[in-house]
């Protein structure tokens, strides 16, 4: 099983450099994994904490912040859609956006603007180690622009917009460019619904 974990781990780290090649030359494209990453118990913890009797959901996860003017709102309303795309086809899915930002991003905050985009769009605030943890479990990475002590509020953020979608098992399925790829997710949806039942 260790094998297989480390297996596994390797393969999400070649296609997270593959994504970040990809990224660099502006080009989308959608990754189904043909050997699904499995997270670790803590990572589907922390994904499950809002909805405790949530196992037969997919999920899709996505990182930003809620000062993103442009491809956080943009990836959060492709995910709104993808949620109605999916009810549409009878499968359970749900979004989460992950904030990078803590400082700013409070609670009440990430609850006001992720509301906005529908009921099955929630939100995940960690901070310090756990958000470290958390986001190097998906290989994200977020850049701080102007973030100093004189500066603790106004400053810019640089992240991925790679989104991921995660079966029911807790297993890292596809990866995918929120703002460039969700209609060929919404596709995967009405025209493959055997994926979506392995």
């Amino acid at each position: 099983m260790k094998h297989k974990t480390l297996y596994g781990s390797y393969s999400f780290a070649a296609i997270l450099i593959f994504m970040l090649f990809v990224q660099a030359h502006a080009f989308a494209l959608t990754v189904v994994l043909k050997q699904p990453v499995p997270l670790q118990q803590e990572t589907m913890a922390n994904l499950k904490h809002e909805n405790q009797n949530d196992n037969d959901r997919w999920k899709l996860v996505v990182f930003g912040f809620t000062n993103c003017k442009d491809v956080c709102p943009m990836s959060l309303a492709n995910f709104s859609m993808l949620v109605q795309a999916a009810a549409a086809e009878q499968i359970q899915l749900d979004g989460t956006f992950v904030s990078v930002d803590p400082d700013r991003d409070t609670d009440a905050v990430l609850s006001g603007y992720t509301n906005s985009f529908g009921p099955n769009i929630s939100f995940l605030r960690l901070e310090d180690r756990d958000l470290e943890r958390f986001m190097a479990a998906f290989g994200a990475e977020a850049l701080f622009y102007t973030k100093n002590k004189g500066n603790q509020f106004n400053y810019q953020v640089d992240h991925s917009s790679t989104a991921f979608l995660i079966d029911p098992e807790g297993r890292i399925r596809v990866l995918f460019d929120a703002l460039e790829d969700a209609r060929d997710i919404e596709k995967m949806l009405r025209e493959n619904q055997a994926f979506f039942k392995s």
